[in-house]
Formats: C-alpha cells, sequence, structure tokens
C-alpha cells in the first residue's frame, strides 16, 4: 500500500466506508513537489510516520 499511498483516488479497503476521495495525500505530496521538496512515509506495526521536507530558500 506504502508505495501508492500518494496517488489519486488511493483508499484502503478498511476505508470503503468512510468519506472521502482519497485525494488528501496526493494533494499534500503535489505542494511539497510544488515547492521542490517530497513528501515520504515510513511504517511498521508500532507507528507510521509522514516527513515533508521543502528546502529553504534565501
Amino acid at each position: 500500500m506504502l508505495g501508492s499511498l500518494f496517488e489519486p483516488f488511493t483508499r484502503t479497503d478498511r476505508d470503503s466506508h468512510t468519506e472521502g476521495l482519497g485525494l488528501g495525500l496526493y494533494i499534500c505530496s503535489q505542494v511539497a513537489e510544488a515547492h521542490g521538496g517530497t513528501l515520504s512515509v515510513t511504517s511498521n506495526k508500532d507507528a507510521t510516520i509522514f516527513v515533508a521536507s521543502i528546502p529553504v530558500r534565501l
């Protein structure tokens, strides 16, 4: 699932009964990319961590 998490309209089977289009993480990744940065995710049994990296331009 992690490989497609930032694709538009991506939802898990568990999300099928909740509202939403599956666009939130896609939009966040596009905002980060538009600013020259990245959005990444790591996950294990204890935690899922999202990291947004956006360079500072001086």
